[in-house]
Protein backbone atom coordinates (compact mmCIF):
# COMPACT_ATOMS: atom_id res chain seq x y z
CA UNK A 1 0.00 0.00 0.00
CA UNK A 2 1.65 3.13 -1.00
CA UNK A 3 1.99 6.15 1.54
CA UNK A 4 -0.12 9.52 1.76
CA UNK A 5 2.58 11.32 0.07
CA UNK A 6 2.83 9.22 -2.80
CA UNK A 7 0.91 6.72 -4.93
CA UNK A 8 -2.38 6.24 -5.81
CA UNK A 9 -5.26 8.26 -5.23
CA UNK A 10 -7.61 7.35 -2.06
CA UNK A 11 -11.54 7.27 -3.14
CA UNK A 12 -12.62 10.86 -3.37
CA UNK A 13 -9.74 12.04 -3.64
CA UNK A 14 -9.03 15.12 -5.97
CA UNK A 15 -5.83 17.08 -7.17
CA UNK A 16 -6.66 20.66 -6.84
CA UNK A 17 -6.00 21.87 -10.23
CA UNK A 18 -5.37 20.24 -13.26
CA UNK A 19 -3.16 20.82 -16.12
CA UNK A 20 -4.75 22.27 -18.96
CA UNK A 21 -4.33 19.92 -22.02
CA UNK A 22 -2.63 23.00 -24.27
CA UNK A 23 -0.13 23.11 -21.41
CA UNK A 24 0.50 19.41 -21.16
CA UNK A 25 1.00 19.14 -25.08
CA UNK A 26 3.76 21.57 -24.80
CA UNK A 27 5.80 20.46 -22.36
CA UNK A 28 5.77 16.86 -24.48
CA UNK A 29 6.27 19.11 -27.65
CA UNK A 30 9.20 21.16 -26.23
CA UNK A 31 11.04 18.11 -24.08
CA UNK A 32 10.37 15.16 -25.86
CA UNK A 33 7.45 12.44 -25.76
CA UNK A 34 9.05 10.16 -24.11
CA UNK A 35 11.33 12.79 -21.52
CA UNK A 36 9.27 10.84 -18.42
CA UNK A 37 10.33 7.49 -17.89
CA UNK A 38 8.51 5.03 -15.59
CA UNK A 39 9.74 5.94 -12.54
CA UNK A 40 12.33 3.82 -10.97
CA UNK A 41 11.58 0.75 -9.14
CA UNK A 42 14.04 1.82 -5.90
CA UNK A 43 12.73 4.93 -6.09
CA UNK A 44 9.20 3.73 -5.53
CA UNK A 45 10.17 1.64 -3.22
CA UNK A 46 12.09 4.12 -0.71
CA UNK A 47 9.20 6.70 -0.89
CA UNK A 48 6.91 3.82 -0.33
CA UNK A 49 9.07 2.87 2.80
CA UNK A 50 10.17 6.39 3.45
CA UNK A 51 6.71 7.72 3.68
CA UNK A 52 4.81 5.65 5.55
CA UNK A 53 3.54 6.84 8.69
CA UNK A 54 3.40 3.36 10.19
CA UNK A 55 6.99 1.80 9.01
CA UNK A 56 8.82 0.57 11.78
CA UNK A 57 12.56 -0.18 12.34
CA UNK A 58 12.83 -3.69 10.97
CA UNK A 59 11.41 -2.60 7.74
CA UNK A 60 13.65 -0.08 7.61
CA UNK A 61 16.51 -2.81 8.09
CA UNK A 62 14.93 -5.20 5.91
CA UNK A 63 15.18 -3.00 2.86
CA UNK A 64 18.68 -1.61 3.59
CA UNK A 65 19.92 -5.11 3.83
CA UNK A 66 18.68 -6.30 0.45
CA UNK A 67 21.23 -3.62 -0.94
CA UNK A 68 24.78 -4.02 -0.09
CA UNK A 69 25.46 -0.54 -1.42
CA UNK A 70 22.78 0.89 1.28
CA UNK A 71 24.22 -1.25 3.71
CA UNK A 72 27.87 -0.32 3.48
CA UNK A 73 26.71 3.87 3.66
CA UNK A 74 24.22 2.78 6.65
CA UNK A 75 26.93 1.19 8.41
CA UNK A 76 29.75 3.65 7.63
CA UNK A 77 27.05 6.34 8.43
CA UNK A 78 26.78 4.82 12.00
CA UNK A 79 29.96 4.16 12.66
CA UNK A 80 31.08 8.01 11.53
CA UNK A 81 32.19 11.09 13.19
CA UNK A 82 28.04 12.09 12.89
CA UNK A 83 27.39 9.02 14.86
CA UNK A 84 29.51 6.89 16.62
CA UNK A 85 29.01 6.50 20.27
CA UNK A 86 32.24 4.62 20.90
CA UNK A 87 30.79 1.09 20.74
CA UNK A 88 30.86 0.84 16.92
CA UNK A 89 27.95 -0.42 14.88
CA UNK A 90 28.46 -3.94 13.33
CA UNK A 91 25.05 -4.74 12.18
CA UNK A 92 22.14 -2.91 10.06
CA UNK A 93 19.97 -3.10 12.88
CA UNK A 94 22.63 -1.37 15.32
CA UNK A 95 23.26 1.19 12.72
CA UNK A 96 19.61 2.08 11.88
CA UNK A 97 19.30 2.15 15.45
CA UNK A 98 22.02 4.62 16.13
CA UNK A 99 21.13 7.21 12.62
CA UNK A 100 17.38 7.12 13.68
CA UNK A 101 14.10 6.48 11.39
CA UNK A 102 13.79 10.43 10.84
CA UNK A 103 17.26 11.30 9.81
CA UNK A 104 17.71 7.60 7.82
CA UNK A 105 14.14 8.67 6.04
CA UNK A 106 15.64 11.41 4.78
CA UNK A 107 19.02 9.72 3.99
CA UNK A 108 17.01 7.28 1.49
CA UNK A 109 14.82 9.68 -0.07
CA UNK A 110 17.59 12.04 -0.84
CA UNK A 111 19.66 8.72 -2.40
CA UNK A 112 16.66 7.82 -4.43
CA UNK A 113 15.92 10.93 -5.89
CA UNK A 114 18.99 12.21 -6.25
CA UNK A 115 19.50 10.78 -9.31
CA UNK A 116 16.13 11.11 -11.21
CA UNK A 117 16.75 12.99 -15.08
CA UNK A 118 20.33 13.02 -14.37
CA UNK A 119 22.91 14.82 -16.39
CA UNK A 120 26.66 15.85 -15.77
CA UNK A 121 25.64 19.84 -16.24
CA UNK A 122 27.18 21.43 -13.06
CA UNK A 123 23.90 23.26 -12.72
CA UNK A 124 22.43 19.60 -11.94
CA UNK A 125 24.07 19.71 -8.68
CA UNK A 126 23.56 23.27 -7.59
CA UNK A 127 19.62 22.33 -7.91
CA UNK A 128 19.82 19.40 -6.08
CA UNK A 129 21.77 20.86 -3.18
CA UNK A 130 18.69 23.36 -3.57
CA UNK A 131 15.79 21.02 -3.25
CA UNK A 132 18.12 19.61 -0.01
CA UNK A 133 18.15 23.09 1.45
CA UNK A 134 14.68 23.46 1.13
CA UNK A 135 13.90 20.20 2.28
CA UNK A 136 15.70 20.67 5.48
CA UNK A 137 14.09 24.02 6.05
CA UNK A 138 10.91 22.40 5.51
CA UNK A 139 11.33 19.99 7.83
CA UNK A 140 13.02 22.05 10.48
CA UNK A 141 9.97 24.99 10.01
CA UNK A 142 7.49 21.59 10.34
CA UNK A 143 8.67 20.90 13.30
CA UNK A 144 7.99 24.32 14.49
CA UNK A 145 4.92 25.14 13.37
CA UNK A 146 3.20 21.57 11.96
CA UNK A 147 5.46 18.35 13.33
CA UNK A 148 3.25 15.95 12.34
CA UNK A 149 4.09 17.35 9.16
CA UNK A 150 8.04 16.87 9.46
CA UNK A 151 8.82 13.84 6.79
CA UNK A 152 6.07 15.44 4.23
CA UNK A 153 7.45 18.52 4.35
CA UNK A 154 11.10 16.96 4.02
CA UNK A 155 9.78 14.96 0.70
CA UNK A 156 8.10 18.07 -0.63
CA UNK A 157 11.41 20.06 -0.43
CA UNK A 158 13.56 17.28 -2.12
CA UNK A 159 10.70 16.89 -4.56
CA UNK A 160 9.38 20.51 -5.33
CA UNK A 161 11.64 21.74 -8.32
CA UNK A 162 11.16 18.30 -10.01
CA UNK A 163 10.42 20.01 -13.05
CA UNK A 164 13.40 21.87 -13.11
CA UNK A 165 15.71 18.85 -13.62
CA UNK A 166 13.66 17.74 -16.60
CA UNK A 167 13.88 20.57 -18.39
CA UNK A 168 17.28 21.16 -17.62
CA UNK A 169 17.95 17.57 -18.47
CA UNK A 170 16.12 17.90 -22.48
CA UNK A 171 17.12 21.66 -22.86
CA UNK A 172 20.83 21.74 -20.85
CA UNK A 173 22.44 24.67 -22.70
CA UNK A 174 19.32 26.67 -23.12
CA UNK A 175 17.93 26.11 -19.47
CA UNK A 176 21.30 27.48 -18.20
CA UNK A 177 21.60 30.66 -20.17
CA UNK A 178 18.10 31.45 -19.15
CA UNK A 179 18.24 30.90 -15.37
CA UNK A 180 21.86 32.88 -15.59
CA UNK A 181 19.58 35.55 -17.37
CA UNK A 182 17.09 35.86 -14.79
CA UNK A 183 18.95 35.97 -12.05
CA UNK A 184 21.06 38.65 -13.91
CA UNK A 185 17.55 40.44 -14.81
CA UNK A 186 15.76 40.00 -10.91
CA UNK A 187 13.12 37.29 -12.37
CA UNK A 188 12.00 34.13 -10.47
CA UNK A 189 13.26 31.36 -12.10
CA UNK A 190 9.29 31.01 -12.52
CA UNK A 191 9.06 34.19 -14.33
CA UNK A 192 12.31 33.80 -16.37
CA UNK A 193 10.81 30.52 -17.83
CA UNK A 194 7.66 31.87 -19.42
CA UNK A 195 9.88 34.06 -21.48
CA UNK A 196 11.46 31.05 -23.25
CA UNK A 197 8.63 28.19 -22.60
CA UNK A 198 4.82 28.81 -23.05
CA UNK A 199 5.08 26.86 -19.58
CA UNK A 200 7.02 26.52 -16.33
CA UNK A 201 8.69 24.28 -14.18
CA UNK A 202 5.86 23.62 -11.28
CA UNK A 203 3.93 22.55 -14.36
CA UNK A 204 6.59 20.18 -15.90
CA UNK A 205 6.84 19.01 -12.10
CA UNK A 206 2.85 18.66 -12.26
CA UNK A 207 2.93 16.54 -15.47
CA UNK A 208 5.73 14.48 -13.75
CA UNK A 209 3.80 13.93 -10.55
CA UNK A 210 0.94 12.48 -13.06
CA UNK A 211 2.90 9.92 -14.80
CA UNK A 212 3.95 8.70 -11.87
CA UNK A 213 1.14 8.95 -9.53
CA UNK A 214 2.18 11.30 -6.97
CA UNK A 215 -0.86 11.94 -4.38
CA UNK A 216 -2.64 15.41 -4.15
CA UNK A 217 -1.18 16.30 -1.56
CA UNK A 218 2.90 16.20 -3.02
CA UNK A 219 1.45 16.86 -6.58
CA UNK A 220 -0.19 20.33 -4.84
CA UNK A 221 3.34 21.21 -3.12
CA UNK A 222 4.99 20.79 -6.75
CA UNK A 223 2.59 23.03 -8.88
CA UNK A 224 1.70 25.48 -6.25
CA UNK A 225 5.02 26.09 -4.24
CA UNK A 226 5.42 29.70 -6.39
CA UNK A 227 1.15 30.62 -6.12
CA UNK A 228 0.56 33.68 -3.94
CA UNK A 229 0.87 33.70 -0.59
CA UNK A 230 -3.40 34.31 -0.53
CA UNK A 231 -3.90 31.10 -2.81
CA UNK A 232 -1.98 28.88 -0.25
CA UNK A 233 -4.05 27.21 2.98
CA UNK A 234 -2.86 28.80 6.52
CA UNK A 235 -0.59 25.65 8.16
CA UNK A 236 -0.40 24.08 5.19
CA UNK A 237 2.67 21.78 3.68
CA UNK A 238 2.80 24.05 0.54
CA UNK A 239 3.12 27.30 2.97
CA UNK A 240 5.54 25.83 4.69
CA UNK A 241 7.85 24.47 1.24
CA UNK A 242 6.95 27.95 -0.37
CA UNK A 243 8.63 29.42 2.70
CA UNK A 244 11.38 27.50 2.72
CA UNK A 245 12.13 28.06 -0.53
CA UNK A 246 12.53 31.27 -0.12
CA UNK A 247 14.79 31.20 3.32
CA UNK A 248 17.05 28.94 1.27
CA UNK A 249 17.57 30.97 -2.19
CA UNK A 250 17.53 34.30 0.63
CA UNK A 251 20.36 32.66 2.34
CA UNK A 252 22.16 31.27 -0.72
CA UNK A 253 22.25 27.95 1.10
CA UNK A 254 23.72 25.58 -1.72
CA UNK A 255 24.37 28.22 -3.97
CA UNK A 256 27.40 28.03 -6.10
CA UNK A 257 29.20 31.62 -5.68
CA UNK A 258 28.24 32.44 -9.52
CA UNK A 259 24.79 32.58 -8.71
CA UNK A 260 24.47 34.45 -5.17
CA UNK A 261 22.75 37.30 -6.26
CA UNK A 262 19.93 35.67 -6.55
CA UNK A 263 19.35 36.58 -2.78
CA UNK A 264 18.74 39.85 -4.06
CA UNK A 265 15.36 38.40 -5.34
CA UNK A 266 14.79 36.04 -2.73
CA UNK A 267 15.28 38.65 0.41
CA UNK A 268 12.40 41.35 0.00
CA UNK A 269 10.30 37.64 0.18
CA UNK A 270 11.24 37.05 3.58
CA UNK A 271 8.24 39.66 5.91
CA UNK A 272 5.78 38.09 3.31
CA UNK A 273 6.89 34.57 4.43
CA UNK A 274 7.28 35.00 8.43
CA UNK A 275 4.10 36.69 8.32
CA UNK A 276 1.98 33.42 6.51
CA UNK A 277 4.20 31.47 8.79
CA UNK A 278 3.34 33.46 12.18
CA UNK A 279 6.93 33.88 12.85
CA UNK A 280 7.27 37.15 15.45
CA UNK A 281 9.02 40.02 13.49
CA UNK A 282 12.28 39.86 16.63
CA UNK A 283 13.03 36.15 15.72
CA UNK A 284 13.03 36.37 12.47
CA UNK A 285 17.49 36.43 12.24
CA UNK A 286 17.26 33.29 14.87
CA UNK A 287 15.30 31.28 12.83
CA UNK A 288 16.69 32.27 9.34
CA UNK A 289 20.64 31.19 11.67
CA UNK A 290 18.52 28.17 12.94
CA UNK A 291 17.57 27.01 9.58
CA UNK A 292 21.15 27.92 8.30
CA UNK A 293 22.98 25.93 10.60
CA UNK A 294 20.89 22.63 10.24
CA UNK A 295 21.57 22.84 6.68
CA UNK A 296 25.16 23.14 7.09
CA UNK A 297 25.31 20.53 9.72
CA UNK A 298 22.94 18.21 7.73
CA UNK A 299 24.49 18.18 3.99
CA UNK A 300 27.69 17.49 5.53
CA UNK A 301 26.19 14.47 6.20
CA UNK A 302 24.49 13.77 3.09
CA UNK A 303 27.37 15.15 1.11
CA UNK A 304 29.13 11.99 3.34
CA UNK A 305 26.48 9.61 2.40
CA UNK A 306 26.41 10.31 -1.15
CA UNK A 307 30.26 9.65 -1.57
CA UNK A 308 29.36 6.05 -0.53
Amino acid sequence: MLSKLFGSKSKGEEQRDNLADGVRQSILSYLGMKSIPIMPKAAQQAFQLATNPNAEASDYIAIVERDEGLSSRVLKIANSVFYDRGGGSKTIADAVNVIGLTELKGLLNSTSLSGLFPTRHPLRAHLWSHNVATAVTARFLARQILPSQTDQAFLGGLMHDIGKLLILQQHTVGYERLMKKGIADGLESINAETVEYPFDHTQVGHLIAERWSFSADLTEIISRHHRPWKDIPRLSVTGIVKASNIIAHATAMGTPRDMLSIRRIYDPMLPEAFEFLGVPEHTHKELVSQAQATFEQENELYESWSRG
